[in-house]
């Protein structure tokens, strides 16, 4: 994904065992919750978003 004001601007984002990970490895979502992880990227791209912030997640156990 990349913002369409800075397009050198942009994140890659992988799935992995129910989860989604930025290229940096870190958790920004979980399958099957889809509106939320697209809205926690485009956030980090400085996008504006379309409804409230939502809570990151967090692992069971933690």
């Amino acid at each position: 994904m990349t913002n369409p004001l800075h397009p050198g601007l942009g994140e890659i984002v992988t799935a992995h065992g129910g989860r989604y990970l930025t290229d940096y490895g870190y958790e920004i979502g979980e399958q099957g919750d889809e509106t939320a992880t697209a809205e926690r990227v485009a956030f980090l791209l400085g996008l504006p978003r379309s409804s409230a912030a939502r809570p990151p997640i967090r692992r069971a156990g933690r």
